[in-house]
């Protein structure tokens, strides 16, 4: 509704007529016509005096019912949710745009609309037409970031300026903004930076991020607490590490072998569990040379761009790790098989080196 048609329902429900309401504002009932009409719209100065006669607020005068707002709202939102289902690339063009015009100001909406016009420009054969349109999409992604409060929100759009910068051929200046992207999001800092990255920096970072990733695999497999879970641990880390220069890896080796010997003592299968005790003090003792070594490199393929500062390692305790083995065996856990005379004779054995 116009606000001509919304004075004319307040009118009619106040039974008011046209003159009437005319004599009450000082005006003319051909400017009350008019209103009503379409043609014109009421001065400024009789927004107050609207209200008070019809005793409604202003944004109920002007159509700014929050109630309405957010029907509204959600009706967009439902019919930009679906074009994600049906990959209608021009229908989130059409709803994004209307959401813009409808909500100015709205930077969730300005987000979408950014997103939309970029994806959009692959649709044009022209280069002209092409880069005009991801200039479109760069500036309004950046008038986002500069004026969104919502974390969220703006670190869509920095998602989005960053790679369509890189497309342009700007990729110092979409550097800068991936550096500000917010960490702990669902889609991570590095995801972000390596859009922008190329050649030996690009491949040293998708590195680190693997690296990353199979330590967070590992350290999940372990929590399981089973012997399938050990051992598919081991697997995994035998297939990304094949030459076995495990090197900070060893740390995780030596607990996964021996919370494996835990659970094969506490089935009283001593053979097992002397079998993972000898692959657990190897780990500790080359965990405990790793420690010492500053730097380390490995020279697996799928890390040989990878290097790692034994320093930075916090300190758990004054033991080695060496030491730690030997305190393992002597607790609780092994008790079951304490008394076997091949896990007697391996505690005898490996406590003589």
């Amino acid at each position: 509704m116009t606000i001509g048609e919304r004075i004319k329902e307040l009118r009619q429900k106040n039974d008011l007529t046209q003159e009437k309401l005319a004599d009450y504002l000082c005006v003319t009932y051909q400017a009350v016509s008019k209103w009503e009409c379409g043609l014109t719209s009421p001065d400024l100065s009789l927004i107050a005096p609207l209200t008070k006669l019809f005793h409604v607020t202003a944004d109920e005068l002007l159509g700014l019912d929050n109630s309405e707002n957010a029907k509204r709202a959600a009706e967009i939102e439902a019919a930009y949710e679906k074009t994600w289902k049906t990959g209608d690339l021009e229908e989130r063009y059409k709803i994004a745009e209307k959401a813009v015009a409808e909500f100015p100001g709205d930077m969730k909406y300005l987000d979408w609309f950014a997103w939309a016009e970029a994806l959009r420009s692959f649709e044009f054969e022209d280069d002209k037409t092409y880069a005009d349109e991801q200039e479109k999409a760069i500036k309004h992604f950046r008038c986002v970031i500069e004026n969104s409060v919502d974390e969220e929100i703006k670190a869509s759009s920095i998602q989005g300026i960053v790679q369509y910068l890189d497309f342009r051929g700007r990729s110092d200046e979409a550097r800068k903004y991936a550096e500000s992207y917010p960490e702990n999001y669902p889609v991570s800092k590095d995801q972000v930076l390596l859009t922008c990255l190329h050649g030996e920096e690009a491949e040293a970072l998708r590195q680190k991020m693997l690296d990353r990733a199979l330590l967070n695999l590992v350290n999940a497999l372990h929590g399981n607490r089973n012997i399938f879970s050990y051992e598919t641990a081991e697997k995994v880390m035998k297939i990304m590490i094949p030459d076995e220069n495990y090197q900070y890896y060893h740390d995780l080796l030596w607990y996964n072998f021996l919370d494996k010997a835990r659970l094969f003592a506490a089935e009283g299968d001593a053979e097992k569990t002397v079998e993972a005790l000898h692959k657990a003090y190897y780990h500790s003792a080359e965990f405990d040379r790793v420690i010492d070594s500053g730097v380390i490199c490995y020279t697996s393929p799928f890390f040989n761009k990878v290097t790692f500062n034994t320093s930075e390692l916090c300190g758990t305790g004054t033991t080695t790790y060496v030491e730690n083995f030997f305190e393992a065996l002597d607790r609780n856990a092994f008790d079951n098989i304490r008394d076997n005379e091949v896990f007697a004779a391996f505690v005898e054995k490996i406590k003589g080196f």
